[in-house]
């Protein structure tokens, strides 16, 4: 937990409530692992109203791709559990050399996506034949 406010999330999240409690909510805060601010209401959102990845699979019966770089943490975007939980079909792609932006890997994700998308494109157009 915590890939906004790192090891001091529980800290953080305390100040962000305690600023939301006393009508400073709007108020910006520096985070660690968060490269810009955000306001203390947007923090606790972000915390408590973003999906869960991993819930979400459950729910996801359409042909699905994962891609995630080489570079990410596999704790933050746990690729193989989630196309595990997934209810319908699930490709994974790991991009090598690539971090959470895919920066010098853009040609790759390209290619990766395009490919897929052709793959399944191709499988709908022969099945309507």
């Amino acid at each position: 937990m915590g890939l906004l406010g790192g090891n001091r999330h529980e800290e953080i999240r305390a100040w962000a409530e305690l600023l939301a409690a006393t009508g400073r909510g709007r108020e910006l805060m520096l985070v660690p692992g968060w490269w810009h601010v955000i306001s203390a209401e947007s923090y606790l959102d972000r915390l408590d109203n973003l999906p869960k990845l991993l819930d979400a699979a459950q729910r996801i019966r359409c042909p699905t791709l994962f891609v995630r770089g080489d570079r990410e943490p596999e704790a933050v975007y746990p690729v193989a559990e989630f196309q595990q939980l997934c209810a319908g079909p699930c490709d994974v792609a790991v991009i090598e050399n690539a971090d959470h932006f895919y920066n010098g890997a853009e040609d790759a994700v390209i290619a990766t996506v395009c490919g897929w998308l052709d793959s399944k494109l191709s499988s709908v157009r022969n099945d309507s034949l």
